[in-house]
């Protein structure tokens, strides 16, 4: 009698099994990886929800003011932090001028440097300014300074900040923070024009040498602000560095910072 071999893989083939038990796995890993950071989303945002509730419902027990402390409920889950960055007012603009929109702008944007939203923090544990000054020398453009020094002619569109905010790397790996800072700069800068009586685009700035005898574009003080009261509450998520929101009395939630 003849021996008869069972049928058995080859070489070549056991290695495209494994080759293709490799791919499925890599897909279900990721698969299961987009599902899970999906899900610390949808929960970030449920959270920001439930707690600006919180906070109108404290807003009328407190006759018509925002507390300085996150109410009692509103509380992250599991994984989840919420911090109450801002509460108080912020001043609201009406019926400005074009040269008073810029204006608007520049003193957001210096607001922004002095309440720390150009440091970030590199890889090294130190705290660096990454965005450092908001310049106009002339009526026609707005210089923001930094790193990577901007500078904008008008009309300055929302659209143009925030492309940029939204494009900006770095290949300086040891300050890859930077990239958040910009987009985080960027996007708050935006944010708050609008949320302040200002709108895009601006037309104007001034020309710092002006004067009212020599025919440059003068500075238009901001004048009768209007107290609003406002906050902003922040979410961050322990396991997803990257998943930060927040929502301010607007209640619109926002995908990045205060």
């Amino acid at each position: 009698m003849k021996n008869r071999w069972a049928p058995a893989f080859t070489v070549v083939e056991l290695l495209i099994i494994i080759a293709v038990i490799a791919i499925l796995a890599t897909l279900g890993v990721f698969a299961y990886n987009s599902i899970q950071r999906a899900a610390a989303e949808r929960a970030t945002q449920s959270d920001l929800t439930r707690a600006t509730a919180e906070m109108q419902r404290a807003y009328q027990d407190n006759g018509g003011a925002y507390p300085s402390t996150l109410p009692s409920l509103a509380t992250g889950s599991q994984d989840i932090t919420l911090t109450l960055k801002r509460s108080g007012t912020l001043n609201y603009y009406s019926n400005v001028t074009a040269v008073q929109n810029g204006m608007l702008l520049a003193q957001i944007c210096q607001e922004l440097i002095d309440q720390g939203a150009g440091k970030g923090v590199n890889q090294g544990g130190v705290t660096r300014d990454y965005i450092t000054g908001c310049g106009n020398w002339n009526h026609n453009s707005m210089q923001v300074t930094g790193w990577d020094t901007r500078t904008y002619a008008t009309p300055v569109s929302s659209a143009a900040l925030l492309t940029y905010a939204n494009t900006f790397t770095t290949s300086d790996t040891f300050n890859k923070a930077q990239e958040a800072v910009v987009k985080n700069f960027y996007y708050q800068m935006v944010e708050r024009l609008t949320h302040q009586g200002g709108s895009f685009p601006v037309t104007s700035f001034w020309d710092y040498w002006a004067t009212p005898q020599n025919g440059g574009v003068t500075q238009q003080p901001l004048i009768n602000p209007q107290a609003r009261p406002h906050y902003c509450i922040e979410a961050t998520h322990a396991k997803y560095s990257d998943i930060k929101w927040h929502i301010t009395e607007a209640l619109k939630l926002k995908s990045y910072g205060c």
